[in-house]
């Protein structure tokens, strides 16, 4: 809880939705159990998308989500793919950049929505060869987060390309690297 940041309640609201989905209204329980007994009451209900929360409750809760349900990081990183696909600012901002170059133009803008921390940063678009390149610094929250930015990352990308997306963290703050780097492909 230490960490400075802080991030909007809507991402919170996309991983409970996620449960919701997954595991009902039961799973929802859990979880929200899982925090008050961490110390950390938080009710899906009393969260309003639009405030920002301390980002260090929403590792806490990614990791009670992960203890709580056994998830592998590849159900993290499925957890961050439904949430693009479920996110009111990125449903809202697809409408208006429908367009691979527009949406990697505006990248590093719609991160300033959701977190008030990191920088996201567009390196290359190579539509000819088909990848992205996305560099995230200043973001060295928890190591839960790197499978789901990766499953975030790919959704957004597949939004627009409408094909299969590859996603590989290139680089990574806690293996030894100076940000987090993201390759995707299709």
């Amino acid at each position: 809880m230490r960490i400075e940041g802080k991030a909007r309640g809507g991402k919170f609201k996309d991983d409970l939705d996620f449960i919701l989905k997954e595991n009902g209204a039961e799973g929802l329980r859990r979880v929200e159990e899982k925090l008050a007994e961490l110390g950390f009451p938080l009710k899906y209900k009393e969260i309003k998308e639009m405030e920002f929360y301390p980002i260090g409750l929403r590792v806490l809760l990614l990791l009670a989500i992960k203890e709580v349900f056994g998830f592998s990081d590849e159900k993290i990183k499925m957890m961050g793919m439904s949430a693009a696909k479920v996110s009111l600012i990125m449903r809202f901002f697809m409408q208006y950049f429908f367009s691979l170059s527009k949406v990697f133009k505006e990248a590093s803008q719609m991160w300033k929505k959701y977190y008030t921390v990191g920088k996201l940063i567009p390196m290359e678009l190579n539509e000819e060869k088909k990848f992205v390149t996305l560099r995230v610094e200043d973001f060295n929250i928890h190591p839960i987060i790197c499978p789901y930015l990766a499953g975030y990352f790919s959704t957004v990308v597949k939004m627009v390309v409408k094909n299969s997306v590859f996603v590989q963290e290139t680089k990574c703050v806690f293996n030894g690297g100076n940000c987090h780097e993201f390759l995707l492909k299709w």
